[in-house]
């Protein structure tokens, strides 16, 4: 693997092409690499530009295994799937555990890049993302960021003011916390998950005064590690505080059949519309398998949405006003147009390109089938038929 990441690491076509995205392309011809040379490419620029990476595609089971690939090409990365949401778009019903979770980790990872004094990863992560994920509205960046708080050792805070505002953040009240997005009290000791955090964090008060913070290990109760400091993020992708209930009217959409507050009241909740997308740093890199795809999909569900969405306010099940869940196709390819974007495989041909980067990849009189297309460097004329000596020799020769 590294032998293979090296040698493309070292061509005069992957050397050209790192310095066009080092030099501010945003909108860059796609690449029509093979689906075999996307993840590697994607790994060696992941190494040498150590900027987050957002990898786009046009479904479900094809961001799991892009995501599974990944712990081969890159194993020391940070590696966060964004899923999407089992229920369809206007259905009435909570987003699962395992879904919660993944969302959040990745939200969390990239507000390290937002957040004031906080510090950013040594290795930028990789997130993984379907089109219907993306789509998805999600809490808008500024009050996920204003939600966060950072609880310091010898801090004074009032507990019931904590108790009160992870309520708000989505976590739920146990009598024992066992998984992430739960917190528990037994007098001076609170006990609470971040979704983010591998373990649970124990905080351990003498009055107002934060006398101790350690992690710790859910089934045995044993001190992990000490720490000085603990970031609790929300633990819901919306905040369900009394200002943002009254604010939003919640009262005028609210239905019989669903009386607690669920992921299905986002856009009513926080009316500005927000992505994945609007969490990504400015020199963030967005990679796609196929533009041309993720459009094809992103119409399907759509048409999906807005036909189911018919079906529910001639049932009585959805309010007429209801606001719409998701982002259009159009809405976020503007998003990903202004932000370094590119396809590895094929786009449609009116994506939009970098003039400037094309002349900067392939020379001014560049033409599609250029010596210096990334895309040759993958081609061969051999076949090894699984045999794994030949092809390393093929490859230092």
């Amino acid at each position: 693997m590294e032998l293979i990441l090296s040698s493309l690491r070292s061509t005069p076509e992957y050397t050209s092409f790192l310095e066009a995205l080092r030099g501010g392309a945003k909108s860059l011809p796609a690449l029509g690499l093979s689906r075999a040379a996307r993840l590697p490419t994607l790994a060696a620029l992941h190494h040498d530009l150590n900027q987050p990476i957002l990898l786009l595609t046009d479904r479900a089971d094809h961001a799991i295994a892009l995501h599974d690939e990944l712990a081969f090409w890159l194993p020391g990365a940070k590696r966060y799937l964004f899923a999407e949401p089992n229920p369809l778009f206007y259905e009435q019903a909570a987003w699962g555990v395992n879904t919660r979770r993944e969302r959040l980790d990745a939200l969390s990872a990239l507000s390290a890049y937002h957040l004031p004094g906080a510090e950013k990863p040594e290795k930028a992560p990789i997130i993984v993302a379907s089109v219907r994920a993306l789509m998805t509205r999600t809490l808008p960046r500024r009050d996920f960021l204003k939600a966060c708080k950072t609880l310091k050792l010898n801090g004074e805070y009032q507990t019931e003011s904590l108790i009160r505002a992870w309520s708000e953040l989505g976590y739920e009240l146990a009598d024992t916390v066992t998984g992430p997005g739960q917190f528990s009290r037994r007098g001076g000791l609170l006990d609470i998950w971040p979704p983010a955090l591998p373990a649970p964090v124990r905080l351990d008060f003498f009055g107002d005064e934060l006398d101790a913070i350690r992690s710790f290990d859910p089934a045995t109760q044993r001190t992990l590690a000490k720490l000085e400091s603990v970031l609790v993020t929300p633990a819901r992708e919306f905040i369900a505080s009394t200002e943002k209930v009254e604010s939003g009217n919640l009262s005028t959409f609210q239905l019989p059949d669903n009386p607690e507050l669920s992921e299905f009241h986002i856009p009513i909740l926080h009316p500005f519309p927000a992505t994945l997308l609007d969490y990504l740093p400015p020199k963030a890199l967005i990679l796609a398998d196929d533009f041309s795809l993720m459009e094809t999909m992103a119409a399907e569900i759509e048409e999906q949405a807005v036909r189911f969405r018919q079906e529910s306010i001639h049932e009585g099940t959805l309010p007429p006003d209801f606001p719409v869940p998701y982002l259009s196709w159009s809405e976020l390819s503007d998003a990903i147009r202004v932000k370094p974007s590119l396809a590895l495989g094929f786009s449609a041909a009116d994506w939009g390109t970098d003039l400037e980067a094309e002349k900067r990849i392939g020379g001014a009189e560049k033409e599609a089938d250029s010596a210096l297309s990334l895309a040759s460097v993958f081609g061969h004329d051999q076949r090894f038929g699984g045999r794994l000596k030949p092809f390393v020799e093929y490859l230092l020769a």
